[in-house]
């Protein structure tokens, strides 16, 4: 199920989007092959054996093929998105839960892979926040090293549109973006563009108020 567009704010794009790695499906998979070969094998052994063990066997066989289908409708709902702003995850089939982590608050990324995750490509991100969402973790990754490169470069860029935002050269607060200045942008157009910021979700409400206050102030 891919990440909906109605979902991303104006002017942000999906960068990537993955399920969870499909090493999740190898333990209810395992589960049911052994499962299946044990029913197989104990019916060809014993083909006049008591009938109530045969519908034992079939009860537990279609316990773990239900886990396996699980599973994978799980795996396919899940969704961890890389975006031009945010890092989000969503998870659910028929109720949905979501996660989302603005790209600039995001203080400290790393990647774990134990030796079989390095052997089969998963593993798991760590993104600390510094905020009451402390470090959150995204568990069963594809390829953890490239995907923490990606989201560090998206942050690099998060980072930078921000400060121009708040201060940077030729941004709507920077030292030469005063009415009539250098940049020949007018506090309207500054105004418009601190506006732009906060739809994004790159400035809060309060953020939008306190930089609008400042640039009014210089009128």
């Amino acid at each position: 199920m891919p990440f909906p567009q109605r979902l991303l704010t104006d002017g942000e794009e999906v960068v990537l989007e993955l399920h969870p790695h499909w090493v999740v499906l190898v333990k209810p998979f395992v589960w049911t092959v052994l499962v299946l070969a044990a029913t197989v094998g104990i019916v060809v052994r014993w083909p006049h054996g008591p009938i109530a063990v045969l519908y034992v066997l079939l009860a537990i066989l279609a316990v773990n093929v239900l886990w396996l289908l699980a599973r994978v409708l799980r795996r396919q709902s899940t969704n961890i998105v890389i975006t031009t702003t945010r890092l989000i995850r969503r998870t659910g089939i028929l109720g949905r839960s979501g996660l989302e982590l603005r790209l600039e608050r995001i203080n400290e990324l790393s990647y774990r892979q134990t030796l079989i995750g390095r052997l089969v490509g998963e593993g798991r991100i760590e993104a600390e926040t510094g905020g009451e969402s402390g470090v959150v973790v995204f568990e069963h990754v594809a390829h953890p090293a490239s995907v923490q490169s990606l989201v560090t470069e998206q942050i690099s860029m998060a980072r930078r549109r921000m400060g121009w935002a708040m201060g940077g050269p030729g941004g709507p607060l920077g030292a030469s973006s005063q009415a009539g200045g250098p940049t020949g942008r007018t506090v309207a157009d500054q105004l418009v563009d601190l506006d732009e910021l906060r739809q994004r979700g790159i400035l809060t409400d309060a953020e939008f108020e306190d930089k609008k206050r400042d640039l009014l102030g210089r009128i």
